[in-house]
């Protein structure tokens, strides 16, 4: 009798432990979008307004079902406004956190640090670059749906020859991969517009003091200041050189308009001749046309990020909440089982692949194999300031 209940009590943890070895693993409740974003140093400004536009679109795509009834899920690291922590928390959102998509959403620098941690692991990334400088080194799987200053910069030089009579200009750029591009394709456009440059100056970011470069600008014949760079330096350098009695017109790049320079340099903006800069139509969308194609799309979006935040968004909330809406679209396209990550990343960077004609809220965008940028239109305005508001400039 004993041996027989050996013998049923065997056969039973027996059966038992097929029953658990059978048991099908837990299925994957959503698709990760990993993200490492400046939440300190010194794109921070930046990257928070980037994290607060992706985490808003998230939301709102989770409150309507997900994609194809899969929700989104971001999972959040701080680059510390480095290129080692950028590409360090890359691959520990790729390696540890298991994410279908990545995305570097802060400056040119940043971005491009995790390019080779992307292709490497073969995993669907979006950068946000401000330079088309660096678009042949984006590889099979990043993708860059940003402005170029390709196409955006011609706004910035019409108006200096056009609309002030400029002939003479002074560069001040930035030592950072963003300003590589003011210092390429500001010579080769500017003949364009019967412009040169007189001379040339840069700065890094972080700097404290522009005084020996804007000295050189003073003793110069320039008619005009082109300051290109993503730092709050840049934005300093306007403070600076009203301080020290420079009248001359000043011109700027999109990142001297975010909330954060505006607040610290506003009333250095103001003085007259007031500062020219570009921005996304999102920042003077009340002031366009009602014919513009764009402006219902923002009313929209201005809304539902005010509801949101309590306070208007900016054109790094944009950039950021466009992130995510090509991500959606992609992800509406692949229509990938997040349960399989090998499969699922390569269907989303197959659907990226083939993005057309997608109207987001700074551009429109149409990729290919060969073009992992794809602007088509580009939605950039010219801006001035005065009694602290941002004025739009037909």
């Amino acid at each position: 009798m004993s041996r027989k209940i050996i013998i049923v009590l065997m056969v039973a943890i027996c059966l038992i432990g097929g029953l658990v070895s059978c048991k099908k693993p837990e299925p994957v409740a959503s698709y990760k979008i990993g993200t490492a974003v400046a939440q300190s140093g010194k794109y921070a400004g930046l990257g928070l307004q980037s994290l607060d536009g992706m985490q808003l679109i998230v939301d709102e795509i989770n409150k309507t079902g997900g994609i194809n009834g899969i929700p989104l899920e971001l999972v959040v690291y701080d680059d510390k406004s480095e290129a080692t922590e950028a590409a360090l928390g890359a691959k520990k959102l790729i390696e540890v956190d298991k994410v279908h998509a990545l995305v570097e959403g802060t400056v040119t620098a940043l971005g491009m640090s995790v390019v080779t941690v992307a292709n490497e692991a073969k995993v669907p990334t979006l950068i946000l670059s401000g330079t088309a400088l660096l678009d042949d080194q984006l590889g099979d799987w990043v993708f860059r749906p940003m402005g170029s200053e390709v196409d955006y910069i011609l706004h910035n030089l019409n108006y200096l020859s056009q609309d002030l009579g400029i002939s003479k200009y002074a560069s001040l750029l930035e030592n950072s991969g963003y300003g590589q591009g003011g210092k390429v394709f500001l010579p080769q456009l500017s003949p364009s517009y019967n412009m040169t440059i007189v001379v040339e100056q840069y700065f890094d970011p972080g700097a404290s003091d522009l005084t020996p470069q804007l000295t050189n600008i003073k003793n110069s014949e320039a008619q005009a200041i082109f300051i290109w760079g993503s730092s709050p330096t840049a934005s300093m350098a306007v403070k600076q050189a009203r301080e020290m009695g420079i009248l001359l017109p000043i011109i700027a790049t999109p990142p001297q308009v975010s909330p954060g320079m505006v607040e610290a340099f506003g009333q250095y903006y103001e003085m007259a001749p007031s500062l020219v800069a570009l921005t996304c139509k999102i920042d003077i969308w009340q002031q366009l046309p009602e014919d513009d194609p764009d402006k219902a799309m923002y009313r929209e979006f201005n809304q539902l990020f005010t509801e949101r935040y309590d306070h208007p968004p900016a054109m790094w909330n944009v950039l950021g909440a466009q992130l995510i809406m090509f991500i959606e679209d992609g992800l509406k396209r692949a229509g990938a089982d997040p349960a399989n990550l090998e499969e699922a990343r390569g269907k989303l960077r197959d659907a990226f692949e083939t993005t057309k004609e997608l109207d987001l809220l700074a551009a429109v965008y149409t990729m290919s194999p060969e073009d992992h940028y794809g602007g088509v239109r580009n939605k950039m305005v010219l801006v001035t300031f005065k009694d602290g508001e941002m004025v739009y400039l037909p």
